[in-house]
């Protein structure tokens, strides 16, 4: 139930069809558009029952605007809603920093918003913005700083004890913002940097099967190794279709092949590693190697031959 939760959370609003690096990009906007602006309704729900009804509007126009974001994707992909929704978040901040001193704390979400820009305008087209909210911050933290951060009043915030308690929640809050926000953009640098190991890897195994076939332009090995590295229903055809004779000559041996094991004797004839097999095929390595094992039996290869220059002859 979780998992289908955090699926819809995850791809709301985005096309199946979309280029992967446009859909991770907008997957991680989704989860923390999500994530910020629960955590801020959380803590506006918090001060609310502290009796600070001020604060708790402040944050729940603010986590209003993230899920805003989130549920209205055309208004997210619009940089200057974007830039909008960081410059309010400045403004809200100048005003609640601004209250009872420096020592409030709350000047800390000066340096989460900075951070969450370099997140969202994280292209070459859109880094112009980021300027803008640098430097909208350091003039208001100019602001503040000459006013001693005592520029507006709200009633009870000069009592110390509160002060101590905003101080705690504020280090809390900026601590598992920045939590939220490091795991995204460590994931999308995992993600990417996959990506870019997936495309080395299909590289390498076209390289090695044009080598093989020396044959470089009657047979369409990119979409082969594509499909096959996207487990796609359309591999096995695909395979069948570019290599006629593979099929008939397992047969042959064979007659009682199953689909499994086609499949993976198409794998193996790309030079798929075990480790390749298994993570295309989102199954275990332990897996791929008892699928070769029952391979070996059901053709009679014994242990000696080596199974890639097995599939090889045929």
């Amino acid at each position: 139930m979780s998992r289908k939760i955090f699926n819809y959370i995850k791809n709301l609003h985005i096309d199946p069809d979309t280029d992967m690096l446009k859909r991770i990009d907008a997957q991680r906007l989704n989860l923390f558009a999500f994530s910020i602006g629960v955590v801020l309704l959380l803590n506006g729900l918090r001060d609310l029952l502290f009796g600070f009804s001020s604060f708790f509007w402040g944050l729940f126009v603010l986590g209003g605007i993230f899920l805003f974001l989130f549920f209205f994707t055309r208004a997210r992909q619009n940089i200057l809603v974007c830039l909008i929704v960081m410059e309010i978040s400045m403004l809200l901040v100048f005003y609640f920093s601004s209250t009872s001193g420096f020592g409030n704390g709350l000047s800390l979400y000066y340096f989460l918003i900075l951070n969450t820009s370099l997140f969202i305008f994280n292209t070459k087209e859109t880094s112009r913005y980021i300027i803008i909210v640098f430097a909208t911050a350091f003039i208001l933290f100019l602001i503040s700083h000459y006013y001693d951060f005592r520029i507006f009043r709200v009633a009870g915030v000069e009592n110390l004890e509160f002060s101590k308690n905003q101080r705690f929640f504020a280090f809390i809050n900026v601590f598992i913002w920045f939590g939220i926000l490091g795991y995204f953009i460590l994931s999308k640098h995992f993600m990417i940097l996959k990506l870019y190991k997936e495309v080395l890897r299909g590289e390498k195994i076209m390289a090695s099967m044009r080598e093989k076939l020396n044959r470089k332009d009657d047979m369409d090995l990119e979409n082969l190794v594509k499909f096959a590295m996207n487990d796609d229903i359309a591999f096995i055809p695909k395979m069948k279709s570019s290599f006629p004779n593979l099929y008939d000559n397992l047969t042959e041996i064979n007659p009682e092949i199953t689909a499994e094991e086609f499949k993976l004797c198409a794998l193996l004839k790309l030079g798929f590693t075990t480790k390749d097999i298994a993570e295309y095929n989102c199954i275990s390595v332990r897996t791929v190697q008892t699928r070769k094992s029952r391979l070996r039996k059901s053709f009679r290869i014994s242990s000696d031959t080596d199974l890639y220059k097995w599939i090889d002859t045929l």
